[in-house]
């Protein structure tokens, strides 16, 4: 892990459809009032659907001049677009602040060497539900969504990561808040 900074830094992962948004959005109203919790804003090289995802957009080319000046603290390609993390929760981090995360698990060697702290919240659900929430979005093509849950992989956890939660998010968006809003406190 890295030297300095006692905040953590909360990995949230998960497949497509899994509704990390979605909770993300919901424990985010719960504790916006609690110091020392900050949920991060990624930057994404698509537009956001604003009922469903909270995200800051930039063309590809404006995200790799970003990138390559170190606007990011993480950076990450998928699904054929880019994601990256503001600079600025490096300082939140440093100044023991607990920072929020949706991320990719591509990048959790790269956070457990960036980030003194890391704790992992996993989120997922059934094949059938996943289907159906990515077909819901419209943006994809049937045969995509097969592809893209076809590629689902299992979850390693780095090591040296401080903990890793698991909520199977298949009932009601209240049931899944309230099990984050929940593992975070208890991590914050």
């Amino acid at each position: 892990m890295a030297p300095g900074g006692s905040g953590l830094f909360v990995a949230v992962v998960g497949p497509s459809g899994a509704g990390k948004d979605t909770l993300l959005a919901l424990a985010a109203e719960d504790l916006a009032k609690t110091p020392g919790i900050v949920f991060a804003r990624r930057i994404v090289t698509r537009d956001a659907i604003a009922a469903i995802e909270d995200h800051d957009v930039m063309s590809p080319a404006d995200f790799a001049a970003a990138e390559a000046s170190g606007a990011f603290c993480l950076s990450w390609r998928a699904h054929g677009l880019a994601y990256g993390l503001p600079a600025y929760l490096t300082t939140a981090l440093t100044d023991g602040t607990t920072v929020v995360a949706n991320v990719s698990r591509r990048v959790f060697a790269e956070a457990a060497e960036r980030f003194a702290r890391l704790a992992i919240v996993e989120i997922t659900a059934p094949p059938a539900v996943l289907i159906a929430r990515i077909a819901a979005r419209g943006r994809e093509a049937p045969e995509e969504i097969s592809a893209r849950i076809a590629r689902q992989v299992e979850l390693t956890v780095p090591p040296g990561a401080e903990a890793h939660h698991r909520i199977v998010n298949d009932a009601s968006p209240q049931d899944g808040r309230r099990k984050l809003v929940e593992i975070l406190r208890a991590a914050s």
